[in-house]
């Protein structure tokens, strides 16, 4: 069974690996892919390409690195591998995939440009036409944001995975994660990590625990609905052992004395499907869920069900039903929540921005569901967005009109992550704002800050990769509109505030002994304002990154053709981005470094090495770096990162080896 891979991330929406695979012994990273162990292939299968033996096993090898990358959320690597497969001619299938991997990347042209190439030899013109159509479309988005809309990034979200966040007794959240929490020991082969748990914290935010234990199993469970008064859940299971052959299974419990009972198979599923994403709606009479069935539309659907009631007061759950083909389409329609007579639901096929995107549908006065409408930016992104819940209980003040919460696999903390949102009254420009003839009124505007620091995995080594971002207190700001400037401190929290004239540009930047400089530049000119109101709030996040003495760090993309030592155009980019740090921060000198692997004539590397780091050198001294803050060192072969036999080393060992570093001196 095989599902589109932009929806392929969600766990519990997909069919799992069988029992009777799962123990198996996986031979080659073919066997891995195929019973779905993705991260298990991406090891398998970066070790065979190594060795293949001709272009042809090398083709099939890079579609497979590409998928399982794909599957993983990966994108860039996912990109970057089934470009290879294309270069060596796979076919059309790893050029479909680079497509739809484009779009998600919000990379829309060149998503286009390879629909055009597949449109040469394809049989399907007319659909190939019709996604064409769509990305020219949906790029046109770009600037269309709803400025009613306010999102945030949830401080509780992890370098793991957060989703699907549901209300729970008004003041808490629970979601899904397969954090290092997660009940059980094993991990899953699928994504690497922990098989997925129901967490929860307060929808304020606050420590989180595992959701209760009579609910969290071995297996993977998540994505959860509640109905109002707490008291029954229903939610997703998907087994990983032998049990109902690996498909995901919607579980029914009951709260006693704050006791949940043992969850139970809802009886109307069938088997051999994979169900998911329930929620209630109409007042808890009607379950919604998602799966894939045979009268479905060839995708996952929406289907519903209604509570029948009995004469002793007992329930069952009645005949499942498909939702129209208003909102069923070809694609995948998944994670639906109500909101009164409205249906929010995620979708891979009608007019979207490039993963999942969130519509809405509501009953019209025919009581027809009304087209699904795309909710756009900020909500939507080029990236996978769903399971929107709107809190009902949410204290709403001045022009806030609804709160609530939705995921979205963006750049955050982790693979997807779990953001609030709040809408506004609909803004208007400030000219529109009523005037009388004698008297223009003033708005008040002010700038709220946060200062904050990059948390790295290991907070002594910047190399070893981002977790996500913490608080900085005490920082020194600077507030400068070119002519007056005001020095402030960040608050315990990281917080400061300060009021700003009209029609002016602002840089504001902060600093604190140890750390780099962060700046952001402010307009005040031509701002939005909320009708009737009389002050507004820019709000900017300022983020610091820790000065790590004499340590290497590695500059990604930095590439030299062979035996050459001239600034490649790919390179400039992260070069520029170094110029702008060393502008920035004046109190700073480095060492540009280049290094090359163990092939080659040790004196003839030393030199190559060395002129290589002095073309750095000067292309940053052109860019307006001083040639006293910089120092180049070339070290050949002398400072390998990866020691291995060279006549053994792998050519990814070799590239790693082959790097240009800069270090901060003393």
């Amino acid at each position: 069974m095989t599902f589109n891979n932009r929806i392929i991330l969600f766990l519990l929406s997909l069919i799992i690996v069988s029992g009777c695979s799962f123990g198996k012994k996986i031979k080659n990273g073919e066997t891995a892919y195929e019973r779905k162990q993705y991260s298990v292939a991406i090891d398998l299968l970066n070790e065979e390409y190594q060795k293949a033996e001709n272009d042809r096993v090398r083709a099939r090898l890079a579609y497979l690195l590409g998928m399982s990358y794909s599957y993983l959320e990966e994108n860039r690597l996912s990109i970057d591998w089934l470009t290879k497969a294309v270069d060596k001619e796979y076919g059309n299938e790893a050029l479909l995939q680079l497509a739809k991997n484009y779009k998600k990347n919000g990379d829309y042209q060149a998503s286009i440009d390879s629909y055009e190439l597949l449109k040469n030899s394809s049989n399907n013109k007319r659909l190939i036409d019709r996604e064409i159509y769509v990305i020219k479309e949906v790029s046109g988005w770009e600037s269309d944001t709803d400025d009613g809309v306010k999102i945030e990034l949830m401080n509780e979200n992890s370098a793991f995975s957060e989703y699907s966040p549901v209300l729970f007794d008004k003041n808490f959240l629970v979601f899904t994660s397969d954090r290092d929490e997660s009940t059980g020991g094993d991990r899953y082969n699928w994504s690497g990590n922990k098989h997925t748990d129901l967490f929860v914290m307060l929808k304020s935010g606050s420590e989180i625990k595992r959701f209760d234990a009579g609910i969290n199993s071995d297996y993977n469970d998540g994505t959860a609905c509640f109905t109002r008064d707490g008291m029954e859940i229903v939610f997703t299971r998907c087994y990983v052992r032998g049990d109902e052959d690996g498909y995901c299974k919607l579980m029914y419990s009951e709260r006693f004395n704050g006791v949940w009972s043992t969850p139970v198979k809802i009886p109307i599923q069938k088997e051999g499907v994979n169900y998911g994403h329930p929620t209630f709606i109409e007042n808890d009479s009607v379950l919604v869920f998602s799966a894939k069935m045979d009268d479905g539309t060839g995708g996952h659907d929406l289907y519903y069900s209604q509570r029948v009631y009995q004469e002793d007061g007992s329930f069952y759950w009645g005949e499942a039903y498909i939702f129209p083909q208003t909102i069923n389409s070809r694609g995948n329609e998944m994670f639906p929540s109500g909101d009164g007579d409205t249906l929010y639901f995620s979708s891979d096929y009608f007019a979207g921005l490039g993963g999942l995107d969130i519509f809405k549908t509501w009953i019209q006065e025919n009581g027809q569901w009304a087209p699904p409408q795309n909710l756009k930016k900020p909500i939507n992104s080029s990236f996978d967005d769903f399971g929107m819940v709107i809190d009902y209980e949410a204290s709403l003040r001045g022009s806030e009109v609804q709160k609530g919460f939705f995921t979205s696999s963006r750049a955050g903390y982790g693979k997807e992550d779990i953001y609030r949102f709040e809408r506004n009254r609909v803004v208007v420009p400030t000219e529109a704002i009523d005037k009388t003839e004698e008297e223009e009124i003033e708005i008040e505007i002010y700038l709220a800050g946060k200062t904050k620091e990059t948390e790295y995995k290991d907070d002594k080594d910047p190399n070893s990769g981002v977790l996500g971002k913490n608080i900085l207190a005490d920082c020194y700001i600077t507030i400068s509109d070119g002519t007056d400037t005001e020095n402030i401190y960040s608050d315990e929290k990281g917080l400061f505030i300060v009021q700003l004239e009209k029609d002016k540009t602002y840089t504001i930047k902060a600093s604190k002994v140890g750390y780099l400089n962060a700046f952001e530049d402010v307009s005040t000119k031509n701002l939005k304002v909320k009708k009737g109101e009389l002050s507004t709030t820019i709000n900017i996040e300022l983020v610091l990154n820790k000065i790590f003495t004499n340590v290497e760090i590695r500059l990604e993309n930095i590439y030299y053709n062979f035996n050459k030592s001239d600034i490649r155009p790919d390179a400039k980019p992260t070069l520029d981005s170094l110029i702008k740090i060393m502008v920035e921060n004046p109190q700073i000198n480095i060492q540009l470094s280049s290094h090359t692997d163990c092939r080659g004539d040790d004196q003839y590397n030393q030199i190559l090495s060395q002129k290589r780091a002095e073309s750095a050198v000067k292309y940053m001294a052109r860019g307006g770096v001083p040639n006293a803050r910089m120092t180049a060192k070339g070290y050949g072969e002398n400072e390998l990162d990866i020691d291995c036999i060279c006549d053994d080393c792998t050519e990814e060992e070799h590239q790693i080896n082959r790097r240009t570093t800069f270090k901060i001196l003393e």
